[in-house]
């Protein structure tokens, strides 16, 4: 088991062909022994009689898998930060209280899980339970028993304002082994004096905290960025800067493009251009830009008071996938959910097809009927399935929109009931090159590969799918039949020309009828 690099699908319907101009001169793409999944057209030279399409996940059937139990849990769990431990083998979660704090979980299988009764703040927990972060907003001074007072002014500053968890990670490449647990949380403080400010007034921040064992939690006493404005927020490491980055959510983001587009409009005004900006760090601490860099807004092919909740963004095979929190609000229509994106750099982002859900919302009656939260942690790989941990309620986000039914039955509804669930794939299952029984044709640009055989992800049980090694001049130098089969790892040994290619321009060209094709690659 171990931690995966990705998330990503939504329902993704493509041309059935499209017919790419190719660059004799351009330089072959390396891909070294990276799976090539078929997410864009980035390695792709032409297309006919395919379609690109977002698979569907499963969601468990046991959702929710983590529901509120006690009171102190507020009215439900959100943002999950769930790790496989390697060390203890065992799953762990971290989850959020809508502002009473940071609850920690562990489980054997990951679906059934345990709350552990640690006892960390007896002063306000009558009963030992699984709480690790105490809240500053769930206990106001001013409204504290006597006996609690000095145990309340003498927190760490750092908790008096802790807001919403932003996500844990475990971090084995830091040598300090008090820090081998990472926290990053909203910072607000509501009565914050600025510099030359007579008044006090709202201020967010990016805090972060520090742990040993993922239990018993320092924070550092100061927020470490002031460009962090709301949550969600997504931190996670890239390997190949070595650097953390985090995604985090400002307002007031409006594209020139989409104000051209719904200028005039009555209901434009209410847009509050909620964005992602990205920041960078080496050390958890100090993280630059002062103020971020802006990565993704909505669009003018978003409705007009639609926005970007959030951003996730996990590395994957050498590229990354973004989660993008959709905040898609229309009247009659009001629903926030996941869509999906790719990027080669972690800074130009592309949301790809036709921008529909990723997982899909709960039916009526469902407990996550119209509202999910992103995970706050990357997806697992459970043997060869990608685990992805949710959550998910059944109000409706806040909006300018009312229901047309005014009735007072509304006020009958039940309890708000988030919780989190989980939904699973297949490896590299995200995104397929899907046939028909017409036969469907891919050809690759040049690249260069450092393997020996190629692999194939396909679903060609009913099917076939024959592979080809092209010459320069697009003739054919070999070619294979895949015997019939459904597997995320096919080996094709027989295209024994190809180890001849290591190092080499090569390129490939697949022909399938009745069948789903998701990655390729060679090692």
């Amino acid at each position: 088991m171990k931690k995966l690099a990705l998330i990503a699908s939504l329902i993704i319907s493509a041309p059935s062909g499209f017919p790419v101009a190719s660059d004799p001169a351009a330089a072959p793409i390396p891909i070294g022994t990276h799976r090539q999944l078929v997410l864009d057209d980035y390695l792709i030279e032409s297309s006919t009689h395919l379609t690109r399409r977002v698979q569907p996940v499963t969601k468990h059937p046991a959702n929710p898998l983590i529901l509120r139990t006690n009171k102190f849990e507020g009215v439900g769990v959100t943002f999950p930060s769930v790790i496989y431990d390697e060390q203890e083998k065992i799953f762990k979660a971290w989850v959020d209280a809508h502002g009473r704090g940071v609850f920690y979980l562990t489980s054997q299988d990951g679906i059934h899980w345990d709350r552990p009764k640690l006892g960390l703040f007896p002063q306000f927990d009558p009963e030992p339970n699984h709480r690790v972060v105490l809240s500053g907003y769930e206990f106001a001074i001013k409204d504290a028993p006597k006996d609690k007072l000095d145990y309340l002014r003498s927190r760490e500053r750092g908790w008096t304002y802790f807001c919403n968890l932003g996500g844990v990670v475990k971090d084995p490449r830091d040598a300090d082994p008090q820090r081998r647990y990472k926290m990053s949380y909203l910072w607000i403080d509501r009565n914050y004096v600025r510099p030359g400010a007579t008044k006090g007034g709202k201020m967010t921040g990016l805090g972060v905290a520090f742990s040993p064992d993922g239990i018993n939690w320092t924070p550092v006493n100061q927020p470490v960025s002031d460009a962090v404005y709301d949550c969600p927020l997504h931190i996670t490491f890239d390997e190949s800067r070595r650097r953390w980055v985090a995604l985090a959510r400002v307002f007031g983001v409006i594209t020139p493009e989409k104000k051209a587009k719904y200028a005039g409009s009555e209901n434009f005004k209410y847009n509050g251009g909620r964005a992602v900006i990205r920041l960078e760090s080496e050390d958890f601490l100090h993280w630059t830009p002062a103020k971020g860099e802006l990565v993704m807004a909505s669009d003018e092919h978003d409705s007009e008071i639609s926005e970007i909740y959030s951003l996730r963004a996990i590395p994957y095979e050498g590229i990354q996938i973004g989660l993008v929190h959709f905040f898609h609000n229309e009247p009659g229509d009001v629903r926030l959910y996941f869509q999906l994106a790719v990027s080669r750099d972690g800074k130009t982002w592309q949301r790809l097809g036709d921008r529909s859900p990723f997982i899909p919302l709960g039916g009526l009656g469902e407990w996550d009927r119209s509202t999910h939260m992103p995970p706050s942690s990357d997806p697992l790989m459970i043997g060869d399935e990608i685990w992805i941990y949710y959550s998910g309620r059944n109000i409706i986000h806040p909006t300018r929109w009312k229901l047309d039914d005014d009735s007072p039955a509304l006020k009958e509804l039940p309890p708000f009931r988030g919780g989190i669930g989980l939904a699973t794939l297949k490896r590299d299952r995200f995104v397929a090159m899907e046939a028909s029984l017409r036969p469907g044709t891919l050809r690759t640009k040049p690249f260069i590969h450092q393997g020996r055989q190629l692999h194939i992800n396909a679903a060609v049980k009913f099917g076939a799918l024959t592979i080809s090694l092209l010459n320069a001049d697009g003739s054919v130098e070999q070619k294979v039949t895949v015997p019939g089969t459904d597997a995320v790892d096919i080996p094709v040994p027989q295209l024994t020309a190809l180890a001849a290619r290591s190092g080499q321009p090569t390129r490939l060209e697949f022909s399938m009828t009745n069948g789903r094709l998701f990655s390729f690659w060679i090692k």
